[in-house]
C-alpha cells in the first residue's frame, strides 16, 4: 500500500465513525424525545399539564428522525467481518 491508499482508508474509516455516530445521536433524540412526551402524558393525566414536555418532546423527535435519515445506513452483516475473513482467507493460503 502507498500512502495515497492508506490516507484513503482513513478517511473513509472516519467518514464511516462520523456517520455511525450521527446516526446514534440520531436515536438518542428520537428515544428522549419518547420519553419526554410520555412525562406530558403523565402530566396530562395528573392535576396539571405541562405543554412544554409536548413541544420540546415533538422537537426532540424531528431532529432525531432527521438524523437517522441523513447518517448512512449502517453496513450489512456480511461487509462487517469481510476483513475478518479476508484475513482468515489469507492465512489458508499462506499454509498451503
Amino acid at each position: 500500500m502507498d500512502d495515497e491508499e492508506i490516507e484513503n482508508a482513513v478517511e473513509n474509516e472516519n467518514d464511516d465513525t462520523r456517520g455511525s455516530f450521527i446516526n446514534r445521536i440520531g436515536t438518542f433524540f428520537i428515544l428522549l424525545g419518547i420519553l419526554i412526551i410520555i412525562l406530558f402524558i403523565a402530566s396530562d393525566m395528573g392535576s396539571e399539564t405541562y405543554f412544554s414536555y409536548f413541544y420540546v418532546g415533538g422537537i426532540l423527535l424531528i431532529i432525531g428522525f432527521i438524523l437517522k435519515r441523513t447518517s448512512p445506513p449502517p453496513p450489512s452483516a456480511n461487509a462487517r467481518f469481510e476483513m475478518i475473513r479476508n484475513f482468515k482467507k489469507r492465512r489458508r493460503e499462506g499454509k498451503r
